[in-house]
């Protein structure tokens, strides 16, 4: 969608590839797809998609047309517009006319941006799963020429979209905690290797062992684990814990003179 100034924004044509903007894992794919797809839909001029992690209102976006990625940037940057209040309220906002009073009140430097660029209303549809808030799409449109029924495709379409999104948030989840559990078991194997060198090289028993490993850790503020693989893979003569020397028997006849 070529850029605009004052004045309404052509409807129709191929739509710029969507602008993905502070990517989320895996999270890019869905949302542009839902940009995309809503940009298709007859009276919808442009359309942007802004997430919500629970704790920060906003932290990815995605846009068709650089008017609608200046739009979902400014609701960033202001934490003003109707996306922002949708991640708020998870209440649909259907054909807001931004040219009311209200609405120039409500959010007044995104509605005098948003009808610089052409638009005169926008509809913000709640992304949830769950009753899970996970962001809010937006489209940008002239005032009543968005039937109510394709708004209902576009709520059909944000329920779908909301649900790949929570199903990629559990499985990168449960990749984390997969991942941590390796590193962990990883940890475990290196410091049992570790005691089973001390426990032969200095002759100690193996909770003796451990104990040295851990002390030379905190005296040395080293990670236990690096500490066990110098012990494992260094040289046995030098590092941590080296190998002890062996006295060497004086040759025969020495010391009789």
């Amino acid at each position: 969608m070529p850029e605009t100034g004052p004045g309404p924004v052509p409807a129709g044509g191929p739509p710029e590839s969507g602008a993905i903007h502070n990517p989320a894992s895996g999270s890019g794919a869905p949302i542009r797809r839902l940009a995309e797809c809503c940009l298709q839909l007859p009276g919808v001029q442009a359309s942007g998609i802004l997430l919500t992690d629970g704790r920060r209102l906003h932290r990815q976006f995605a846009a068709v047309g650089p008017a609608a990625g200046r739009l979902e940037q400014l609701q960033v940057d202001l934490a003003e517009g109707p996306c922002r209040d949708v991640c708020r309220t998870g209440t649909l906002l259907a054909d807001v006319p931004l040219a009311h009073p209200h609405y120039r009140v409500r959010w007044p430097r995104f509605t005098s941006r948003a009808l610089a660029e052409g638009f005169t209303a926008t509809t913000a549809v709640p992304l949830q799963h769950h009753g899970r808030l996970l962001g809010a799409l937006n489209l940008f449109h002239q005032h009543r020429d968005l039937e109510a029924a394709y708004i209902d495709t576009c709520q059909v379409l944000a329920e779908t979209t909301a649900w790949a999104l929570a199903r990629e948030q559990e499985l990168a989840r449960v990749r984390a905690h997969n991942a941590q559990l390796q590193t962990a078991l990883d940890s475990r194997v290196i410091i049992e290797q570790a005691k089973g060198v001390l426990t032969e090289r200095l002759r100690l028993p193996p909770h003796e062992a451990f104990a040295r490993l851990r002390a030379y850790a905190r005296t040395h503020q080293r990670k236990l684990t690096a500490v066990a693989h110098r012990v494992v893979h260094g040289p046995a003569d030098h590092g941590p814990f080296p190998r002890p020397r062996t006295l060497s028997p004086e040759p025969e006849g020495e010391g009789n003179a």
